[in-house]
């Protein structure tokens, strides 16, 4: 399956930009940039919470809601835990869509 390029997240479209390493983490955002950049080869299960931090991050941003990072932390497990005990596919957040 094809990596996903693009997310839109509060109406603005947003690269997806895979790297073989990133310090410190498995994904990071640029809000101004509108890019965020994620480490490839983690199991799918690990991106795609990263890719819900990623998205928490910059919803707390544009909303302005100043979300700390804990904050952040603990409503991606909530969320990521609702969404997959729901039986919902969120493979489609980190690969192409009709890969």
């Amino acid at each position: 399956m094809k990596e996903r390029q693009h997310l839109v997240i509060q109406g603005k479209t947003y690269e997806l930009a895979w790297v073989d390493h990133i310090d410190g983490g498995l994904g990071e955002k640029n809000h101004d940039m509108l890019r965020i950049i994620f480490e490839r080869g983690r199991p799918a299960e690990r991106t795609i919470a990263t890719v819900l931090h990623e998205a928490l991050h910059l919803i707390s941003d544009e909303l302005v809601l100043a979300l700390d990072e804990d904050t952040i932390n603990r409503l991606e497990s909530g969320l990521y835990c609702f969404l997959s005990e729901s039986g919902v596919d969120m493979l489609p957040l980190i690969r192409e869509p009709g890969e």
